[in-house]
């Protein structure tokens, strides 16, 4: 995202946070070292990821 009008914001560089994201399983593979879910989120992405890496809504 970039404008003519914008300027720049060095104190947000190197800032952490975290973006929330509704996802749906789509696949899963279990492994001896853990459980990788493939999953589709609100977005339209889908990706890899360990099931230890989201939280589940159960």
């Amino acid at each position: 995202m970039e404008w003519t009008d914008s300027k720049a914001r060095p104190d947000l560089i190197g800032q952490t946070g975290s973006v929330t994201r509704n996802l749906t399983i789509v696949d899963a593979k279990e492994y001896p070292t853990g459980t990788s879910v493939r999953v589709s989120d609100n977005m339209g992405e889908e990706y890899w990821t360990g099931l230890e890496d989201i939280d589940l809504d159960l």
